[in-house]
């Protein structure tokens, strides 16, 4: 029998049936409990004539049910569609539609949105279990089939569905669950929307029988508390940022580790972290919603060199492909079980996606030292090309970030006469630091050769965020372009 994450979970259920998988609001989902519902939800979606292959869209806040509803969609050989709660319901019906979605689960949305998906969509509640005569078999599910689509959110342009087979999940899951310190004693805490964070978070933890306490956002206080009952938590920088900030940091001493992906996390966050949390472990990997996992690095790797983002994993491949301007570094080219069969129905996207070797282009720029370890130093379309010259802006916030009065920041590029593209920061000073744009601008300018310098600066009480906390850079330009942000320096 060929094993999928499925038949793995279930595998688990059996042997551990009661264990704690899921904790929401004090309520405790044991794994046969667990398992039952994922079962039950999978039963009732064929029994509405529901068939193997056909999209199911999942949209809703974080609770347990999400996870079983989530799952249940993939047991029944459905292809599950998450859905950005964020998203106006303009954008939400672009993505369905790209993927031919019709009917969706949908927990605790706005009345607006539950409305208007209601006009062009079957609705079905998505902690109910449909209800039907009987219940149809479950279909044997191989690994080659789509489990899933995940949906870009179309900021930069067209929104694509990348698409997901049970084996490429699967391996994610296994491949993370081996490389962090997962056991059965463990309790993840999510926070992070479900949307996004259930292949690296979720996935890996019920694959170890560990249990996951089920948060309905981030709040620091509600974080902080659960943080005491809590073996570890997936973060992102602002998230961390604001934790060190402002946790009671002893409810958090006693997490055994914790782990980042979506980003390389500023370097100063890290060297924080171990100063107030010394017995935390921290882990960084690196992936794209088209690949998870690249590489990963270590808690010891880190704490050697906090900038990298550790090595191929073993079943990774990963290559440079040179880039002109950029030294002994290039574009970062990934090949791996874990890959994304394609965007769904755009071949053109997808061939303009991989080599002739069928290896990810990631649109990452980075290096590889001669340790095996990578750095990220930028992305292809973040490059800012200043007077002819590429200007890479995590070098710029890098900068910024060593100033000892920034908490966070993001460097775009704005249109400029003399330069075409000029680099510019923004960013949210500490607490009482007394930092000013000026000054920040001035630091910038002493730690960075000419080229690289930004040319204006702005402070802001606080920075655009995507749905799972990454700072939004095509919010910014736009706050820029209204005149919302100022600049100084311009």
């Amino acid at each position: 029998m060929v094993r999928t994450l499925l038949s793995h979970i279930g595998a688990v259920a059996r042997a551990h049936p009661d264990d704690p998988a899921l904790i929401d609001d004090g309520e405790t989902w044991t794994y046969a409990q667990f398992w039952s519902r994922t079962e039950e939800m999978a039963r009732g979606l064929l029994g509405l004539g529901l068939r193997p292959g056909e999209p199911v869209g999942i949209i809703g806040r974080n609770e347990a049910a999400y996870i079983a509803a989530y799952l249940g969609i993939m047991r029944a050989g459905l292809v599950a569609v998450p859905v950005n709660t964020m998203l106006d319901l303009a954008s939400i019906r672009d993505q369905l539609d790209l993927v031919g979605v019709r009917t969706i689960l949908a927990g605790r949305i706005p009345a607006e949105l539950r409305d208007g998906l209601e006009d062009s969509h079957r609705l079905l509640e998505l902690s109910a279990p449909p209800r039907g005569p009987g219940g149809p078999a479950l279909p044997r599910i191989g690994p080659e089939a789509t489990c899933k689509i995940m949906l870009t959110s179309g900021s930069t342009g067209r929104p694509k569905g990348v698409e997901h087979t049970h084996g490429s999940i699967f391996h994610t899951a296994l491949q993370l669950a081996a490389a962090l310190p997962f056991d059965r004693g463990d309790r993840g805490l999510v926070f992070l929307p479900l949307y996004t964070c259930i292949p690296e978070h979720v996935l890996p933890t019920l694959c170890a029988g560990g249990s996951l306490e089920i948060l309905p956002g981030f709040d620091v206080e509600r974080v902080a508390d659960a943080c005491t009952r809590a073996t570890t938590f997936d973060a992102v920088p602002t998230i961390l940022s604001r934790l060190i900030e402002h946790a009671p940091l002893e409810r958090l001493a006693g997490l055994r580790w914790i782990m980042f992906a979506s980003e390389p996390m500023p370097v100063h966050l890290l060297r924080t972290w171990w100063e107030v949390l010394p017995g935390v472990q921290t882990h960084q990997f690196y992936g794209l919603t088209e690949l998870v996992p690249v590489t990963f690095a270590t808690h010891a790797m880190l704490r050697a060199e906090p900038s990298t983002v550790g090595r191929a994993f073993p079943t990774t491949e990963v290559a440079l492909d040179p880039l002109e301007g950029h030294g002994d570094g290039g574009e970062i080219l990934a090949a791996a079980p874990s890959r994304m069969r394609g965007y769904f129905g755009d071949a053109a996207a997808t061939d303009g996606a991989l080599t002739s070797t069928g290896a990810l282009r990631t649109g990452d720029i980075g290096r590889v030292d001669d340790r095996g370890l990578v750095f990220l130093t930028g992305r292809l379309k973040d490059i800012i090309i200043s007077g002819g010259l590429n200007v890479a802006p995590a070098e710029i916030e890098a900068a910024a970030f060593g100033h000892g009065g920034v908490q966070e920041a993001i460097v775009v590029g704005i249109p400029s006469v003399r330069w075409g593209e000029t680099p510019v920061v923004v960013a949210v000073p500490k607490a009482g630091s007394g930092l000013t744009a000026e000054g920040l601008l001035r630091h910038c300018r002493e730690a960075l050769p000419s080229f690289k310098r930004p040319s204006a600066a702005a402070l802001v009480p606080s920075l655009p965020v995507t749905g799972i906390g990454k700072g939004d850079k095509a919010a910014v330009k736009r706050l820029i372009a209204d005149g919302t942000i100022e600049l100084v320096g311009a």
